[in-house]
C-alpha cells in the first residue's frame, strides 16, 4: 500500500515539475502585471526572510505563537502521564480533559475572532513602546 501511495505521489510530483511553469505567459490581472514590472531582480528568498525578521511585530507574533503552541503540545503529550500518576485507572477522563482543552481552544479562537472583528482592536498600531509604558 505504501509503494502505491509513494508511486502516485512521485508521479504527481513529476507531472507538476513538467506541466507547471514559473509564471504564466500573460499576467492574470493588471495588479499582477504591475507586480511583475516592479519586481526587483535582486530580491531573493533569504533577503525577504531577513526583512521579515527585522519586523518587530512579526518577531513578537512568532514568539507568542511558539510559546502557545509549545505549551499546548507539551501539555497534550504529557497529559495522560500526569493524570495517571495522580489518578490511576482514569485514562478515559484524561481523554476527556484533552478533548475539553481542544474544544476550549477552538471556542476561544472563534470568540476572539468575533471580538476582534467587532471591536476593530486588531488595527491598533501599538508597538513595543506601548507595552513597556
Amino acid at each position: 500500500m505504501f509503494y502505491i501511495i509513494g508511486g502516485v505521489a512521485t508521479l504527481l510530483f513529476i507531472l507538476v515539475i513538467i506541466v507547471f511553469k514559473e509564471k504564466p505567459k500573460h499576467p492574470p490581472s493588471r495588479a499582477q502585471s504591475l507586480s511583475y514590472a516592479l519586481a526587483s531582480p535582486d530580491a531573493s528568498y533569504l533577503s525577504s526572510i531577513v526583512r521579515l525578521f527585522k519586523n518587530l511585530n512579526f518577531v513578537l507574533l512568532v514568539i507568542t505563537y511558539g510559546l502557545n503552541a509549545g505549551a499546548f503540545y507539551a501539555l497534550s503529550t504529557l497529559l495522560n502521564r500526569m493524570v495517571i500518576i495522580h489518578y490511576p485507572g482514569e485514562e478515559v477522563n484524561a481523554g476527556r480533559i484533552g478533548l475539553t482543552i481542544v474544544i476550549a481552544g477552538m471556542l476561544g479562537a472563534v470568540i476572539s475572532g468575533i471580538w476582534l472583528d467587532r471591536s476593530k482592536t486588531y488595527k491598533n498600531q501599538c508597538h513595543l513602546n506601548c507595552l513597556i509604558q
